[in-house]
């Protein structure tokens, strides 16, 4: 078998070496080239209507920004903000506002105001000018007061979702994107239960969040058992089958879960099977639980 293994190796083609003067572009051309795999986004499909987020709205109200223009922003001042009456809007205020508006006073901030230099913002500024909407993002700061962003909304919603997608994905040279897919959350869950089921894009691929597992929204979880159709047991059983049976459905390639704070786990020494017979979180039974609240958070 080594001398197998020998012939072989000998009889294969000499690669030829580089020079140290082409190391450079060919690293950098493997670099540009490959492709990445984004293994946790909050992206879902366009079939999925509303869920999937998209358009420069939903790029301006992203968390980071929205925390940055918070820092940057005097918390009572005429001179410096967008005010709300007579002072800078508070997070409760400005968190009830529609996402236009919101997106409005992050570009005033951010990108009128101020020069875009952080990571978050030049991520804006890199997506916009890729997607050739450059020069529409210079116009919109040169507008001396709000709306600014106009013609950049018309631009998106002027654009297919799926045909978005692909091209976001292309340019950005991702091969595919995770989702976090929530089967407690019945606005997203009413998607891969509608028969027939669309394909689903292979630039996304699922995978299953347990959150209220482990927080102990038992409520929530009971309401989601009950809507299942056909309905499930109101006990651990009942909620392991229904996670079963979103397993089989949307055949996820991993399974996670963001544990509330302070959250431990502590194994039994009778094992797994006594766990389960065990009262749900928040004490009581499962059908006393379940009573308890008709409605819940469902994820």
């Amino acid at each position: 078998e080594m001398a197998a293994r020998r012939a072989c190796i000998a009889a294969r083609p000499m690669a030829k070496l580089l020079s140290i003067d082409a190391v450079d572009a060919v690293v950098a051309r493997c670099v540009r080239d490959v492709e990445a795999i984004d293994v946790h986004t909050h992206l879902l499909p366009p079939t999925h209507g509303n869920l999937l987020l998209w358009g420069i709205d939903e790029l301006l109200t992203y968390h980071y920004l929205v925390a940055e223009m918070f820092m940057v922003m005097p918390c009572v001042s005429e001179e410096d903000s967008v005010s709300v009456g007579d002072a800078a809007p508070s997070p409760d205020d400005f968190y009830g506002w529609p996402k236009p508006r919101q997106a409005e006073l992050v570009f005033e901030e951010l990108f009128v105001k101020r020069t875009p230099l952080s990571e978050a913002c030049r991520g804006v500024v890199t997506t916009l000018s890729r997607l050739g909407r450059g020069e529409q993002l210079r116009a919109a700061v040169r507008l001396p007061s709000r709306p600014r962003l106009t013609a950049l909304r018309d631009w998106f919603a002027a654009q297919d979702a799926s045909d978005h997608l692909e091209r976001v994905f292309r340019l950005s040279k991702l091969k595919y994107a995770v989702m976090t897919n929530i089967p407690f959350a019945p606005e997203e869950a009413e998607h891969w239960t509608a028969s027939p089921q669309p394909p689903l894009t292979p630039r996304l691929k699922t995978a299953l969040r347990v959150d209220p597992m482990l927080v102990g929204d038992w409520r929530g979880i009971c309401s989601v058992l009950r809507r299942a159709s056909p309905p499930h047991p109101l006990s651990m059983e009942g909620c392991v089958a229904y996670l079963k049976e979103w397993v089989r459905r949307i055949r996820p390639i991993y399974l996670m879960a963001s544990t509330p704070a302070g959250f431990t786990y502590t194994p039994t020494a009778a094992g797994p099977a006594a766990v389960r017979k065990q009262p749900p979180a928040g004490g009581g039974s499962a059908a006393e639980e379940g009573r308890g609240g008709q409605e819940g958070s469902g994820g």
